[in-house]
């Protein structure tokens, strides 16, 4: 038989999730939107073309919630040199919305962070930042601040096709 701190427990659990289900739902249909732009593969392209093997890696999903709920598709790379680890430079095309019934705004842009653990070993380094940012450098992905925007567009879904050439350009101009 169950505690009744165990029961409580997963009443608690079930009432966060039941809270939550709402914005996972929000997430999704934003997720499906830069999918349906295919944006992990447009990123991929750039990223083998454009950047050294060594230095960039992703595309990454990143999702969460700021203000509203948003999802993103990022690369990360960082500078050549001994202290380019202080840099990273995130580069990714979100999704989200700027009010509840808006339409979704699909933005390219760039984030700057800076490393944020205590001391730096570069074997440990570069094998974990092939696979997330996020161990050495405190971000969750998030949409950078409109001022770093390079490209937006309210997504349209009749508009799919030409809208997803336009984020493949917009992409390519500003890798």
């Amino acid at each position: 038989m169950k505690r009744r701190t165990d029961i409580r427990a997963e009443i608690a659990l079930l009432r966060r999730e039941r809270a939550a289900a709402s914005t996972h739902e929000a997430q999704e249909a934003l997720a499906s939107v830069l999918d349906g732009l295919n944006t992990m593969d447009t990123l991929e392209v750039l990223r083998q073309k454009r950047f050294n093997r060594y230095l960039a890696h992703g595309p990454k999903a990143v999702f969460g919630i700021a203000l509203f709920p948003w999802v993103g598709a990022v690369i990360w790379h960082r500078p050549a040199g001994y202290y380019g680890f202080k840099t990273l430079t995130l580069f990714g095309a979100w999704a989200f919305r700027e009010a509840i019934e808006s339409q979704p705004l699909v933005v390219v842009a760039t984030k700057r962070v800076s490393y944020a653990a205590d001391f730096f070993e570069a074997e440990a380094y570069m094998k974990l930042m092939k696979r997330d940012f996020s161990t050495y450098y405190q971000d969750d992905g998030s949409p950078p601040v409109r001022e770093n925007w390079l490209w937006s567009v309210a997504y349209a879904p009749a508009e799919r096709l030409a809208q997803r050439e336009q984020l493949a350009e917009a992409l390519a101009r500003y890798v």
